[in-house]
């Protein structure tokens, strides 16, 4: 008796994958978006796969696209997305939308498809944003607006605004950045601090996966996140010189991206989520 209470337990506990080994578990897609849903393992499968070195799954941007993000009216307003993806585990990693864009920062997240689904950045040097048996993608929409002609620092629970003369006191980099944009291939020295160290000098405790939106003085904006440097590999900068020109308002600079879009001139507000 107790055998055929274990044997009809473990075929219970089974129950969560097919014959064939995928996964019958859903993953959620919601948030800022006017189409939610919720996708079993053929469905995913069916947005079509792509393959990557050592990788074949679903790209994250075809989840987002299918959602269809509410974004506000603007130019390139898109990216402003972020997206949030939480396993089993309850472990999430946030991206910026744009740095999966293949128009953008071309840096491919994947969802493997399997006993679990799993999301891998196969161009990332770690595994620190693998997230094991993926069960739902949040997405979100920034609708941050430009400050007064200074740097603000916005979270949830506090701002603080640096002037532009104090960043350009902070230690800096110099790197060249190369770009696509509607004039033609751009190229461009720029020189300024981190991104990472801006927040750090605002008070704020960066996190790997930290997002922030840079909201220009005219209201164009992008969202980074600071993983995009320490597991993808590209500096993230807010430039305070271009081409040995002293900038009245800092430039982010997404070192690597395709496009310029998310190179937001005359930054005067960061949002941070």
């Amino acid at each position: 008796m107790l055998f055929r209470v274990l044997a009809l337990t473990t075929v219970l506990l089974a129950g969560t994958t097919t014959a064939a080994g995928a996964s019958t578990r859903t993953l959620t897609v919601e948030g800022a978006v006017t189409t939610p849903a919720s996708y079993t393992a053929s469905q995913l499968k069916a947005l079509g796969e792509t393959t990557y070195p050592r990788v074949t799954g679903v790209d994250l941007t075809k989840v987002v696209a299918a959602a269809t993000p509410v974004l506000p009216p603007g130019k390139n307003t898109a990216l402003r997305v972020t997206v949030t993806v939480t396993g089993a585990a309850h472990r999430s990693v946030t991206f910026a939308l744009a740095e999966l864009d293949p128009a953008f920062g071309n840096h491919p997240a994947v969802l493997t498809i399997g006993r679990e689904t799993d999301l891998v950045v196969p161009g990332d040097r770690d595994r620190s944003r693998r997230v094991d048996d993926v069960r739902s993608v949040r997405i979100a929409v920034s609708n941050a607006a430009a400050a007064e002609r200074a740097v603000r620092i916005t979270t949830a629970h506090r701002s603080v605004t640096l002037p532009p003369s104090l960043l350009k006191l902070l230690p800096s980099r110099t790197v060249t950045a190369t770009f696509a944009s509607g004039a033609g291939q751009q190229t461009h020295t720029e020189t300024g601090p981190s991104l990472r160290l801006v927040l750090l000098v605002a008070g704020v405790l960066p996190r790997p996966d930290t997002a922030v939106v840079a909201v220009g003085d005219d209201g164009y904006g992008a969202a980074v996140t600071l993983a995009e440097e320490s597991a993808g590999g590209r500096p993230l900068l807010l430039s305070t010189v271009e081409d040995g020109a002293a900038l009245a308002l800092p430039r982010l600079v997404p070192l690597g991206d395709v496009k310029g879009g998310r190179y937001v001139s005359g930054v005067t507000a960061l949002d941070v989520r």
